[in-house]
């Protein structure tokens, strides 16, 4: 099942991605100020991206869904310690060359592997997720300013002095997920899916950037050393 549109927002999510670290690289860390003309340019560049991001992994998911059936569980739980493993080792290395409070302790990477873990449990409740999400968060909005906690920082119970080079906790982003999801359901349920299939041949460039969103862990890891390698290069 190929989607012409799932093409196009890969692309954007790939190339903003790319374009909102080069800015940031620019600016952080040899501090030129040559592409940050709005800084709230950048913030809606990176929203969006990330939203894209969060959009498309549940779109793979309901996809995987369809094709594995009840196989899809052990496939996701492997992809989900995959990913433990890559956020282990990068809040292990940024504890060492970062400050303390800052080191990486929610990345991204973080974020998707307890989210794969857990949507494999959330999925039995199927359009019902809406409900539940909806509610928890109310509950957020209402009581997460004053619950201060240490250790469940994931959930965005965060105590005053938190503080995270990158940060995606589970609420709002895994409830944004779980609406996804529960969004693809419907129009699945509805026989709309049909309206997203690409009515055309693929092209080498789809191919290209599907090929490119199937490795989007490894660039979303070597896009960042290889901005600033090249940066480095030129601006030295």
């Amino acid at each position: 099942m190929r989607f012409e549109l799932l093409d196009i927002y890969r692309w954007i999510a790939i190339i903003l991605m790319i374009l909102f670290h080069i800015n940031y690289s620019l600016l952080n860390i040899f501090n030129i100020n040559l592409l940050n003309f709005s800084e709230y340019f950048w913030l809606i560049i990176w929203k969006i991206a990330v939203f894209l991001f969060i959009f498309i992994a549940w779109i793979w998911f309901f996809l995987a869904e369809k094709k594995y059936k009840n196989k899809v569980f052990l496939k996701y739980l492997k992809t989900s310690l995959k990913l433990f493993f890559i956020a282990f080792i990068i809040s292990f290395v940024t504890y060492f060359i970062l400050d303390w409070t800052q080191f990486i302790r929610f990345w991204i990477i973080h974020f998707f592997s307890l989210s794969f873990f857990l949507i494999l449990f959330f999925r039995k409740f199927k359009f019902y997720n809406i409900f539940i999400w909806t509610f928890i968060l109310i509950y957020w909005f209402y009581y997460i300013p004053v619950i201060k906690n240490e250790y469940f920082y994931f959930l965005w119970f965060m105590y005053p002095w938190f503080k995270s080079a990158d940060y995606y906790p589970l609420i709002p982003y895994f409830g944004l997920m779980l609406y996804w999801y529960s969004f693809w359901l419907i129009l699945d349920r509805f026989n709309k899916l049909d309206l997203l299939k690409s009515k055309s041949k693929d092209s080498s460039i789809n191919l290209f950037f599907s090929y490119l969103w199937k490795k989007s862990i490894i660039i979303y890891l070597i896009h960042q050393p290889i901005i600033l390698l090249v940066l480095y290069t030129f601006l030295r």
